[in-house]
C-alpha cells in the first residue's frame, strides 16, 4: 500500500504529458507550417479551419518568411495580434546563401531542420516568379521574378526536403520521416521542380499556345486560360471580375486519383492565376493530372514520399468557400457569380477540394 499512492500520481501525471514532437520538444497542438505568411494567406488558413477542410485539432500554424523579404508580413502579424490568434507564430529564416550553395549543407540547414522537426507538415504556397537562372535558363522578358529572397530559401529549403539531382548524394530530410505532407501550390510546385533539378515554362500563352495579347487569351476556351490577370489587363476600369477557372483531368495511376476516388472521365474546376508551368520534371516527381488538353502539368506527386504532392492551382483560396463572395461574368454584368455555388452545382469540383483538404489533414 505504501507504493500504490505514488505509483498512482506518476500514473495520473503521465496521462497529461503532452506528446513530444521529432525534435524531442513536447508538443501540445498539430503543428503547420507555412511558408509566406502574408495577410491573405492568413486569412486563408483561417477559412480552412472555420471551414472544416483542415480538420486537426487543436492546430498551430508557423509562418515561415525570410527576413530580407520585401513582401508585408507587418500587416499580417498586426492581425495575429489585434485578434489575439495566439495558434499563430511567425518564423523568420536569417542569413544570406548563394545560389550556388543551394543544393547542400548551407547556413539555412540547421533552421529548416529545426522548423521540420517541430511540425507536422508543410505548406508552400503563390507568389512571384522563380530567376530562371536557379533551373539554368536566361531570363524571359515575361518572367517576374520579383521575390529572389523567397525564391533562394524556398528552392534550397525543398531540396533540403525532398533532395534533387543538384546534389545526388544529399540525404533528404524525409527519408526520416517519409509521411511528412508537403502540399506545394501553385508557385510552390513549380519550386518543389526546380528544387529537384527540373525546370519551367516561363510564359504560358506565348510559348505553348503562340498568344501575344490578353484579348487573345480571352478568346480562347475557358480551359486553356490559366489567370485571371489577363481578364483585368483587357478590362483595367472593371473590378470584381471572376478568377480563372478550368478543368483538370487526373491521370489514373497516379496517388491523387486514388486519395481522391476520382476518375479520369470526372474533371473537376479549380481555381487558377498563373502565366508559368512545369516543364522538365526531374528527379522524384511524376504527373498527377494535366490541364483538360494536355499541355499543362497541373499537380505532380513524389515517387518516394507519398505525402509531398505540388498542384499548380490554389485550393487554398478562401474565395472558394465564402458564399457572399460574388463576381462579374463580364465587365457589363453586376456581380452576381459565387464560386463556391460554381462549385457545387459542379458534380465533382467542391467534393474534389473536400477531399484533397481531408488527404492533407488526414496526413498531418
Amino acid at each position: 500500500m505504501k507504493l500504490f499512492k505514488p505509483l498512482l500520481i506518476l500514473f495520473v501525471l503521465l496521462l497529461f504529458v503532452p506528446a513530444r514532437s521529432p525534435g524531442n520538444e513536447p508538443r501540445r497542438h498539430v503543428v503547420l507550417a507555412m511558408c509566406q505568411p502574408t495577410l491573405r494567406q492568413i486569412l486563408n488558413i483561417e477559412e480552412l479551419v472555420a471551414e472544416g477542410l483542415i480538420s486537426v485539432k487543436p492546430i498551430a500554424l508557423v509562418g515561415v518568411y525570410h527576413e530580407t523579404d520585401e513582401a508585408d508580413f507587418r500587416s499580417a502579424i498586426a492581425y495575429v495580434r489585434e485578434k489575439r490568434l495566439d495558434w499563430i507564430r511567425f518564423r523568420p529564416i536569417r542569413g544570406q546563401v548563394a545560389p550556388k550553395d543551394l543544393f547542400g549543407p548551407n547556413l539555412w540547414t540547421p533552421q529548416f531542420r529545426e522548423i521540420v522537426d517541430n511540425s507536422d507538415g508543410i505548406l508552400f504556397t503563390g507568389g512571384a516568379d522563380i530567376p530562371p537562372s536557379l533551373y539554368g535558363r536566361e531570363s524571359s522578358l515575361l518572367t517576374d521574378a520579383s521575390a529572389p529572397a523567397r525564391s533562394l530559401y524556398e528552392v534550397s529549403f525543398l531540396f533540403h526536403l525532398v533532395g534533387g539531382s543538384g546534389n545526388p548524394g544529399w540525404i533528404p530530410f524525409l527519408d526520416a520521416r517519409k509521411g511528412y505532407p508537403v502540399l506545394a501550390i501553385c508557385l510552390g510546385a513549380q519550386t518543389l521542380n526546380v528544387a529537384a533539378g527540373g525546370a519551367l515554362i516561363q510564359d504560358i500563352p506565348s510559348q505553348v499556345y503562340g498568344l501575344t495579347t490578353a484579348e487573345q487569351v480571352l478568346r480562347q476556351e475557358r480551359n486553356r486560360i490559366h489567370s485571371g490577370d489577363y481578364a483585368i489587363a483587357a478590362n483595367p476600369s472593371s473590378s470584381n471580375l471572376v478568377p480563372a477557372l478550368h478543368q483538370i483531368r487526373i491521370l489514373k495511376e497516379s496517388r491523387l486519383a486514388a486519395k481522391m476516388a476520382i476518375s479520369p472521365d470526372q474533371c473537376p474546376y479549380v481555381l487558377t492565376s498563373h502565366h508559368q508551368a512545369i516543364d522538365r520534371l526531374r528527379k522524384g516527381l511524376f504527373v498527377a493530372a494535366v490541364s483538360m488538353d494536355g499541355k499543362i502539368v497541373e499537380a505532380v506527386e513524389h515517387r518516394i514520399y507519398p505525402n509531398v504532392m505540388g498542384v499548380q492551382f490554389h485550393p487554398e483560396n478562401l474565395v472558394l468557400y465564402r458564399p457572399d463572395i460574388l463576381f462579374r461574368e463580364r465587365p457589363d454584368v453586376d456581380p452576381t457569380l459565387n464560386l463556391r455555388s460554381f462549385l457545387e452545382a459542379d458534380s465533382v469540383s467542391l467534393a474534389f477540394h473536400r477531399k484533397l483538404w481531408e488527404w492533407f489533414s488526414d496526413s498531418l
